[in-house]
C-alpha cells in the first residue's frame, strides 16, 4: 500500500487537546466511552464520574476542545449508542446521543442531520421484556448514533478549489453515504488485552472523511484508541491527528504507522 497522508500521534487528554492548535483540524471523528455502559464505569470513575451527568460533563469539556481546533465550518462526528442498564430493579434507557447533543450545542456546534448506523446481529429475535405480552416489552436497541455538528456557518472554497476537485466522490457513493440509515456494517471486537477502545469498524471513519473533508486536510480524533480513523484518513490522503490518553495504545499505534508506512505528522 501507497501511504498518501501522515500520522501524527499525541499522548493527551481529549478535553485539552494539547499540542493541537486553534482552527487547524477540517473534521474531527471520534468514539468517545459510552456513559453508563459498565465496562465504562471504570475509567470514568477514575476521572471521578460515576453517575450518567457526570460522565457526560467529562465529554462536555472534550466538544469544547474540539470546538477550538475546528476551523470556521469544520465538522464533528460523534459515534454513540445509548446504554440499557437496570438501577435499583428498574431497567432503563439512558440517551447518551441526547445528552451528546446537549453538551456539543452548548460547545457552540451546531447539530445537522445525523446518521443511524443499525449494526446487524447474529440474534435477531434478542427482544426484551415480556415478549409476546403486551405492555411491558421494550424495543431491541440495534442501533448507534453518528452525531454531526458544524462549527458555525458553511465553509467557503474557492469555486475551482483543486483539493475540492480531488476530493470528489461518484454517485453510487453519495446516494449510500447520504442515506440516514446505514446497514450491513459490522462492528468489530474491542481493543486487546481486555482494553476498551471504543473501536468502530473502518468502514465508518472511511465514509465519514470522504464525505466530510477534502484531500490534504487534518482529520483529528481525540479518543483514538486503536487508530481506526487515523488509517482511514490517512489512506485518502489526510492528515491524520490522533490524541490518546493510554501510553500503552499510543505505542501500538506507532508500531502500527510504521508497519502501515505512514509518515509521521
Amino acid at each position: 500500500m501507497t501511504a498518501s497522508g501522515s500520522v501524527r500521534l499525541l499522548l493527551g487528554d481529549a478535553r485539552r487537546l494539547r499540542g493541537v492548535a486553534s482552527g487547524s483540524v477540517a473534521l474531527v471523528v471520534t468514539s468517545p466511552p459510552y456513559p453508563m455502559i459498565p465496562q465504562w464505569d471504570a475509567p470514568f470513575a477514575r476521572a471521578g464520574a460515576r453517575d450518567f451527568e457526570s460522565m457526560h460533563r467529562l465529554l462536555d469539556a472534550a466538544w469544547r476542545a474540539c470546538a477550538r481546533v475546528l476551523l470556521p465550518g469544520g465538522l464533528l462526528v460523534v459515534n454513540v449508542g445509548d446504554a440499557l442498564r437496570t438501577i435499583d430493579g428498574e431497567f432503563r434507557l439512558w440517551p447518551n446521543h441526547a445528552r451528546v447533543v446537549r453538551g456539543a450545542e452548548a460547545a457552540g456546534l451546531r447539530s445537522l442531520p445525523y446518521v443511524l448506523w443499525k449494526k446487524p446481529t447474529n440474534r435477531p429475535n434478542a427482544f426484551l421484556g415480556s415478549g409476546f405480552l403486551p405492555p411491558n416489552a421494550y424495543v431491541t436497541v440495534d442501533c448507534e448514533f453518528l452525531l454531526v455538528f458544524r462549527n458555525g456557518p458553511l465553509r467557503r472554497l474557492p469555486p475551482r478549489s483543486p483539493a475540492r476537485a480531488a476530493s470528489r466522490y461518484g454517485r453510487a457513493e453519495r446516494d449510500r453515504w447520504f442515506s440516514q440509515v446505514w446497514e450491513g456494517i459490522r462492528g468489530v471486537p474491542q481493543g486487546p488485552d481486555g482494553r476498551r477502545t471504543a473501536a468502530f469498524p473502518p468502514e465508518i471513519p472511511r465514509r465519514l472523511v470522504r464525505m466530510f473533508s477534502l484531500v490534504g486536510e487534518t482529520v483529528l480524533d481525540p479518543f483514538a484508541g486503536t487508530g481506526t480513523t487515523l488509517w482511514a484518513a490517512a489512506e485518502a490522503g489526510r492528515n491524520a491527528v490522533g490524541v490518546e490518553l493510554d501510553p500503552e495504545l499510543v505505542r501500538r499505534m506507532e508500531a502500527e504507522r510504521l508497519r502501515r508506512g505512514f509518515p509521521p505528522g
